[in-house]
């Protein structure tokens, strides 16, 4: 896998699944830049694969806009945007419970994030003549979801994919959705333990188990996979790619 001089732009990359992938294209040489609104741990996770760090509010137009002409500022064009940045709430609420806010804010993160970002990239990856948007689903989007906002978010950024594929093809730009399963990161074990205490259970000790245990799948194994897809390996992969 070669991904020497490809400007790589990893939104959601400070922590988890995205961290991974932002880890992985470094290593194989792409000039990285990790986008997060976790500047805490976004900053120095950054700085240890030398990534440059912007921080962004993927809900808000005006901060994704900043985001873009700051990478502007300092790339002439950009190659890969790798999309991971997402929120799970409200899990296992009751649909006749479930809040109308707590359903807006998960999809104006999930899945307005997502098109927003692919939105304003789309000028700095023109300029490339060819390039990749990687969008990060889940299996919650055609299967079970302990949130009926997480589910309905994810269904609607795989559909945001098969959109943007269809319309950006003209553009030679490849769009890939990958659709992950249980993986070893803090959202899943915050899941896991609140299941735990709904059944009367320790949340510290399930977690502690699911962190320990081989069930859940690790984020690297997901971060290679999405560095691949950015690669020129990958120019014949089209659609969903789904991982364990």
């Amino acid at each position: 896998m070669n991904l020497a001089d490809k400007n790589i732009l990893v939104v959601g990359g400070a922590t988890g699944i995205g961290h991974a992938a932002a880890s992985v294209c470094a290593a194989h040489g792409g000039n990285v830049i990790v986008a997060d609104q976790n500047e805490t741990a976004g900053r120095p996770a950054s700085a240890a694969i030398g990534a440059l760090f912007v921080s962004v509010n993927v809900a808000d137009e005006a901060s994704v806009r900043r985001m873009f002409d700051t990478i502007a500022a300092r790339y002439d064009h950009l190659d890969v945007l790798i999309h991971t940045a997402g929120v799970l709430r409200g899990a296992f609420v009751p649909v006749a419970e479930f809040p109308l806010e707590t359903w807006q804010t998960v999809m104006d993160i999930n899945v307005t994030g997502s098109f927003l970002c692919a939105k304003y990239a789309m000028p700095l990856i023109k300029k490339a003549g060819r390039g990749v948007i990687i969008l990060v689903s889940s299996v919650a989007a055609t299967g079970v979801s302990s949130s009926v906002a997480y589910g309905s978010s994810k269904g609607s950024v795989s559909s945001l994919g098969v959109t943007l594929a269809n319309k950006l093809a003209p553009d030679n730009i490849r769009v890939n959705v990958v659709h992950p399963g249980g993986i070893k990161t803090e959202m899943k074990l915050s899941v896991i333990g609140r299941e735990a205490e709904l059944h009367g259970q320790s949340a510290q000790q399930a977690i502690a188990q699911a962190a320990a245990g081989t069930e859940l799948g690790e984020p690297e194994g997901v971060g290679k996979i999405l560095a691949w897809l950015a690669s020129d390996e990958a120019d014949y992969v089209r659609g969903f790619l789904t991982t364990r």
